[in-house]
């Protein structure tokens, strides 16, 4: 080769070398990042596109719209709740409770149906009520333990003889108990308008069965009537006896026993009728004697305490259960009547 060719060989190669230079840095600029570099920019690398690239950024995920429920199963309704069973028709129990309802719906909506059944009802009710009548006298009639009429008589002429008799008795006990006792006379002389009528009453039970009374001034002063002359004077007497205000009136029965009779004032029957029963608990009188008082006859009284031993539950057994209470009702009469415990 001679030295002219290879000057121009030379010269070539540079300008072409100049010129690949220039292209390549054109077409790193105007090359797009792979795997986050370009091929010119990392060239001793090689071949790039048998690398894995490097991953991108995940997007973000957009938010999933909640899943649409599957629509429910159309349930079926719940039954509606059974109706509580009646007693039989035309029992008492069916009475008590479907003639308020009757009632009610007949004059809600007077109806002549609804009008009609409700008098249907009330029919049944009171031919149920003609008949236990009736069999009531029948009952009544053949049982001495269960006919009032023993007790108290419903004829006028026996009514006014035990009126007569009780108001005999209770007159001959009064005075009895009036030689065995004194009554107590709580009085205010100052400003008491009702112990001054309070005396009439006293002074009755004094001069009709004979009691001696003892008259106490609860503020120290006397009557202003004169009345009693013969005063005392309270010691404490009346706070035991729970006397808060006058006039009162008690009942002294020897050795110590004082029962109030009344906090007030009070009618002589009135007061007659207490002094029996305070007599009574005190043992004055007995219980007998304070019954023979009472124009009703109440003997023959059944104590409910001793019927332990009855059935519980008499209308399972009535027939032991009516043995049962007419053995005890025949013990009551026979003890009150002097026959035995």
């Amino acid at each position: 080769m001679t030295p002219t060719n290879f000057a121009t060989l030379v010269l070539a190669a540079a300008i072409s070398g100049h010129a690949l230079a220039a292209d390549t840095d054109k077409a790193e600029s105007n090359t797009p990042q792979v795997a986050g570099k370009s091929f010119y920019s990392d060239k001793e690398r090689g071949w790039f596109w048998y690398e894995e690239p490097e991953p991108e950024p995940e997007l973000e995920k957009k938010a999933q719209p909640p899943e649409a429920k599957a629509p429910e199963e159309n349930k079926s309704p719940e039954p509606a709740p059974a109706e509580p069973d009646l007693p039989p028709t035309g029992s008492v129990a069916w009475i008590r409770e479907m003639l308020p309802k009757l009632r009610d719906k007949a004059m809600d909506n007077p109806t002549r149906e609804n009008v009609e059944a409700y008098y249907y009802a009330q029919r049944i009710m009171l031919d149920k009520a003609e008949r236990f009548s009736r069999h009531s006298v029948e009952a009544i009639r053949n049982d001495p333990y269960l006919d009032e009429d023993m007790r108290y008589p419903a004829s006028n002429a026996a009514s006014d003889a035990l009126a007569t008799a009780a108001g005999k008795q209770k007159e001959a006990l009064m005075k009895l108990i009036a030689g065995n006792s004194s009554l107590v006379f709580f009085y205010n002389g100052n400003d008491c308008i009702l112990c001054e009528q309070a005396i009439s009453a006293l002074s009755a039970l004094e001069f009709k069965y004979g009691f001696p009374v003892l008259p106490v001034s609860m503020d120290g002063a006397p009557l202003p009537s004169g009345k009693y002359p013969n005063t005392q004077y309270d010691t404490g007497l009346a706070k035991q006896l729970g006397i808060i205000a006058a006039p009162a009136l008690a009942i002294a029965i020897p050795p110590n026993d004082v029962q109030i009779v009344s906090f007030s004032t009070i009618s002589m029957e009135t007061a007659t009728s207490r002094i029996l029963i305070a007599a009574k608990d005190a043992g004055l009188i007995s219980d007998q004697e304070y019954q023979s008082t009472s124009r009703l006859n109440t003997m023959g009284l059944i104590d409910a305490t001793k019927l332990s031993d009855a059935p519980p539950d008499a209308t399972s057994k009535p027939d032991e259960f009516v043995a049962r209470m007419r053995k005890e009702a025949r013990r009551a009469f026979l003890k009150d009547n002097g026959g035995g415990k």
